[in-house]
């Protein structure tokens, strides 16, 4: 007796897609919509009837979901993750509201058919997040004065050659020295990373060199390499072109990135900072020779609030590689880390040259 594989009813498979409390969009392997349930068409404020036949860009208008569709239908299903939009604000019924998009490529029988587009309503957790990013903010803020004032008083305790500090009591006070640093660093990053989630931070771009960036990036970490006695090598081939970027904020990642590397490094190690151009983007890269990451952290650590337990970190909140990461991707670029447990790890980013040609400006 043959057997047939039982296919959905078509009434009923419509009145499943329809019943789905997410907005859902089918296209076709042409970016044309076949099938638009009711939420989907309230978000976006469409006639379901009118919508379908209509290619999605025209139909929709939002150019980076449209992007990550044809990267799909191009890709035969293999779409980049960093091709994944962010979340969507939009005005329904008056009101505002966050949604989660997510596309997937659509496959019969192993061929590509389409993609299918789910949106998730998030308002309630981007507003208690925004609560939150308001409150580190105001909290970070109102630290920030006493601190400067702790730091400015132990800096002059220590330059001054204070005859009581001797012993013990001067490393009491290298410590409080210490841990007043790592305060300021984390109250700068809380501020930082508030304000570009409030997107008050601005991009002002500019065509920079990479070796001026290095160079600017690992001047305030002279000491702790020193300290450590950490070899410093860097590897910019000459040639290499211009960046068109946020200078201050590109070497910020970098000053961040070798910061890191220090914190994780032993003393007698080695940092390796390295550029090279590919793709009409530069890769940078800040590799070291600490107890390295295991894979199943390699995502995770770009996230806010998150360290990895276990591999001799202190100090700090999970906001500095989260914060590099908004920066990338604002200067259209991405970040990721390759390394393995005992065996360093090494983060790389891209940055975007300069086609115009342009040449930083020299004083």
């Amino acid at each position: 007796m043959a057997h047939h594989k039982r296919r959905l009813p078509v009434v009923l498979a419509d009145a499943v897609l329809q019943s789905l409390p997410e907005g859902t969009i089918v296209t076709d392997a042409t970016a044309t919509i076949r099938f638009i349930n009711k939420r989907a068409a309230e978000i976006f404020d469409l006639n379901p009837a009118e919508s379908i036949g209509q290619l999605f860009e025209a139909a929709i208008g939002n150019h980076s979901l449209n992007r990550t569709i044809q990267k799909i239908i191009t890709t035969g299903g293999q779409c980049l993750p960093e091709a994944v939009p962010k979340t969507l604000n939009v005005t329904v019924d008056g009101k505002e509201r966050y949604y989660k998009a997510e596309v997937s490529p659509l496959v019969e029988e192993e061929a590509l058919v389409g993609t299918v587009l789910l949106f998730t309503d998030v308002t309630h957790y981007e507003r208690a997040d925004r609560i939150k990013n308001q409150f580190v903010a105001t909290v970070s803020h109102e630290f920030r004065n006493p601190l400067t004032s702790i730091v400015l008083a132990i800096e002059l305790l220590l330059a001054g050659g204070q005859p009581d500090l001797r012993g013990e009591s001067l490393a009491l006070a290298q410590a409080i020295s210490d841990d007043a640093e790592r305060l300021t660093r984390l109250v700068g990053n809380l501020l930082n990373f508030s304000r570009m989630e409030a997107g008050e931070i601005k991009m002002e771009l500019e065509s920079v060199w990479v070796a001026e960036m290095v160079e600017t990036a690992i001047i305030p970490l002279s000491l702790q390499l020193k300290a450590k006695n950490i070899k410093l090598k860097i590897l910019i081939p000459d040639g290499l072109p211009a960046v068109y970027v946020d200078a201050t904020k590109a070497t910020w990642i970098l000053t961040n990135l070798v910061g890191n590397a220090i914190r994780y490094t032993p003393e007698d190690g080695e940092i390796t900072i390295s550029a090279c151009l590919k793709e009409k983007k530069v890769f940078v890269s800040v590799c070291d020779s600490g107890p390295g990451i295991h894979p199943r952290y390699h995502e995770k650590i770009f996230e806010k609030y998150t360290q990895v337990k276990g591999n001799g970190s202190s100090g700090g909140a999970g906001l500095g590689l989260a914060i590099a990461k908004e920066i990338v991707e604002a200067h259209g670029g991405k970040i990721w880390v390759k390394s393995d447990l005992n065996k360093g790890a090494c983060f790389r980013f891209t940055l975007p040259i300069n086609e115009q040609g342009e040449l930083p400006y020299e004083e």
